[in-house]
């Protein structure tokens, strides 16, 4: 599918400053795939970038540097979208925010983290109230569900705004996909523990022999990758799962082309770009009720299944291949390209650009 893409206009994006991750590095994180599709979609995109994950002398760097970095790129600029997470990346941006706000421009916070529920319940009061302050303080708070403006007014927040995390629209394939008779799967995202990528693979294992010849499962990825292969070769389970290592651009797409289901059983999410991006190439999802996944995954285009459950994993892959062999899936797949619709840059950027002309009109009447 290509589409011409709506973009902000200069009149407005040239008043718009955006901080965040270096979303030119080969970093794939959820925050850095939104900033890397709205750079593509403002005409005018003046960013700075406020950290980046390299090494822990380049991350100072840019802690520091971005911050001065801001203060002189804000002539001309009436508001600062800040894109920022939990932990230390919030606490750095409620400095970036107060500057802001003392030089006298609007403030939007835009909340991507996962663990900001944790963030939250660990922190002590004197931090609590730090966050609560630079909450309240900023002219517009962005969360990415339903769910979580609701959290958000239960610690105090209120008037948060719903904003979809927006996706690029997806490729055409160059070519018609494999029809082998497996269930193409695919994962891709984090290496670790919190992604629930091993549980995926020890549900693979335990269920060997019933999978055999019927699965294939895509892994793409960075972070523990020594671990990745080491358990792919002690499962031996290497002629139904592949690794493909870090992917991006037409490799990315390919694999997202040939899969008819893409599974993410995460312990912690906030609203996930892989998910959509699966769910706008036509994939039946399995996942997890976390976050605001449960809004956009249902009964009617995948399974969820409680984190850390092996068991509730295999059973999902069993069911997804029952479809398959009875000719249902295709309607969980059809209704995943259905439901992700709001999230490509058409419906995402008309309501960016209306919160954008509020703030801005509230700058003029004060």
């Amino acid at each position: 599918m290509t589409t011409d893409v709506k973009k902000i206009p200069a009149s407005i994006s040239r008043r718009i400053l955006t901080i965040g991750e270096a979303f030119r590095d080969r970093n794939a994180g959820g925050i850095v795939s939104v900033i890397r599709t709205y750079a593509d979609c403002f005409e005018v995109f003046r960013f700075v970038a406020s950290s980046r994950e390299r090494n822990i002398l380049d991350k100072i760097i840019y802690d520091l540097g971005g911050f001065f970095k801001m203060l002189f790129s804000l002539r001309g600029v009436k508001i600062v979208h800040i894109h920022t997470a939990a932990g230390g990346s919030f606490g750095k941006h409620m400095i970036y925010a107060c500057a802001a706000k003392l030089l006298g421009r609007k403030v939007i916070m835009h909340i991507h983290g996962s663990r900001f529920k944790e963030y939250w319940a660990e922190s002590p009061l004197h931090r609590k109230s730090r966050i609560l302050r630079s909450l309240r303080k900023a002219d517009a708070v962005i969360v990415l569900s339903r769910s979580w403006q609701e959290w958000f007014r239960s610690i105090g927040v209120d008037g948060t705004i719903v904003l979809n995390n927006i996706i690029p629209y997806p490729s055409a394939p160059s070519e018609a996909p494999q029809n082998d008779g497996l269930l193409h799967m695919l994962f891709l995202g984090e290496i670790g523990e919190r992604k629930g990528v091993f549980d995926l693979l020890k549900a693979i294992y335990d269920h060997a022999d019933e999978f055999q010849d019927r699965i294939h499962l895509a892994i793409g990825g960075s972070g523990d990758e020594a671990r990745m292969r080491k358990k792919i070769s002690s499962f031996a389970i290497a002629e139904m799962v592949s690794f493909e290592g870090f992917v991006s651009g037409e490799k990315k797409a390919s694999l997202l082309r040939e899969a008819q289901a893409y599974i993410l059983p995460s312990y912690h999410e906030g609203l996930p770009i892989s998910i959509l991006e699966a769910m706008s190439y036509g994939c039946a999802i399995i996942s997890t009720p976390v976050g605001g996944i449960p809004e956009i995954v249902g009964s009617d285009n995948g399974l969820l299944v409680p984190p850390g459950d092996t068991e509730a994993i295999a059973e999902a892959i069993r069911a997804l291949i029952h479809m398959q062999d009875e000719g249902t899936l295709e309607s969980l797949r059809q209704k995943s390209r259905e439901k992700v619709a709001p999230f490509f840059p058409d419906a995402v950027l008309d309501s960016l650009e209306k919160i954008y002309e509020s703030l801005f009109q509230e700058g003029a009447q004060s």
